[in-house]
């Protein structure tokens, strides 16, 4: 029985020692090989939402895991925290990705009668999440540990996406 797997990028073989991208689900014997076949595949985009990540990651060690989507739950880049344990499968991930977009569209559609939406925050015992816009477009989704500053992280957050400016937007927190 054949247990090695191929980087789709290089397409050399190797024996579990692969690295699996949380945005597409692909597997590569590098990370030079995963960022390279990102660059392939989304042009320059990928690499400023690689910096977005690494960013808010950097702003604070209680951030487990970030993701930036679009309006519809395509994901356009998503990692997490090297040495963190999963709470949930990559099945499950999704699902609650897919249930916080759409509950985010909803909210939305409200928005003439209260207003943009800022960020959701959901508190569980073992990691909290965070909902929030990056553009128009686009949408954050990021999880920490439950004893994390969210208050903090957002404002963090906020700092990130004005320095990078490489989205046009109006940012809604005034």
């Amino acid at each position: 029985m054949d247990m090695t797997s191929t980087c789709v990028m290089c397409s050399e073989k190797s024996q579990g020692y692969l690295i699996e991208c949380y945005c597409c689900g692909n597997f590569y014997c590098s990370e030079k090989c995963k960022v390279q076949h990102h660059q392939k595949k989304l042009h320059h985009k990928w690499r400023e939402y690689r910096d977005i990540y690494e960013e808010i990651m950097k702003s604070d060690p209680q951030v487990r895991l970030v993701t930036i989507c679009d309006n519809n739950g395509n994901i356009m880049y998503s990692d997490q925290r090297e040495g963190i344990t999963n709470l949930l499968t990559r099945e499950e991930s999704k699902k609650s990705l897919e249930l916080a977009v759409n509950a985010w569209k909803m909210r939305s559609k409200l928005e003439p009668k209260i207003g943009k939406g800022k960020y959701v925050l959901a508190e569980y015992e073992n990691m909290k999440r965070i909902t929030m816009p990056l553009s128009d477009n686009h949408l954050l989704y990021i999880t920490t540990e439950p004893e994390a500053d969210h208050m903090s992280i957002i404002r963090n957050i906020k700092e990130v996406v004005k320095r990078k400016k490489i989205f046009e937007i109006a940012f809604i927190f005034n």
